[in-house]
Formats: structure tokens, C-alpha cells, sequence
């Protein structure tokens, strides 16, 4: 598991409460915690605050939060050209 993922999952689970799936590795749809844009901002800045950077605007694209894996993998890739 990734770092990025394991933030991802700390993220949702201190501001939205529980994660669930059913294996460590198991990919999920972000957006099943997101319920409106006010929530999928506070994910972001949420994000923010645990890297201390601020993240570009093509973050801000509702469609990454259909895979966390995918996601993660975004955020991994930005984290490594800082």
C-alpha cells in the first residue's frame, strides 16, 4: 500500500468517518464518501494540510475520486516531482 493511499485513507477516515472494504489492497470509489462539493473540498485540503503543499487545480477533478488507487497513484506522482 502506498503512502499516498494510507494518507487518502486517513483523510476519509478522520473527517468522514469509517472506511470500509473488504481486502488491505482493494481499490473503492472515493466518491461513496464524498456526498457534495463542500465535502470533496474539504477531502482536498485535507490532503493539502497532511503533504503541507497545495495541490494543482487538476486535482480538483470530481472523476479522479472514482478509483482511490488511481488517485493515489495521481498523488504519488506529483509527490515525487515537488
Amino acid at each position: 500500500m502506498s503512502h499516498s493511499f494510507q494518507i487518502i485513507l486517513k483523510i476519509l477516515q478522520e473527517n468522514f468517518g469509517v472506511v470500509i472494504f473488504k481486502k488491505q489492497q482493494e481499490d473503492f470509489s472515493i466518491k461513496d464518501y464524498i456526498s457534495d462539493s463542500i465535502t470533496f473540498i474539504q477531502f482536498i485540503v485535507g490532503i493539502e494540510d497532511e503533504l503541507a503543499c497545495e495541490l494543482p487545480d487538476d486535482f480538483l477533478d470530481v472523476e479522479l475520486l472514482n478509483s482511490a488507487k488511481g488517485f493515489a497513484e495521481k498523488l504519488d506522482y506529483f509527490r515525487e516531482s515537488m
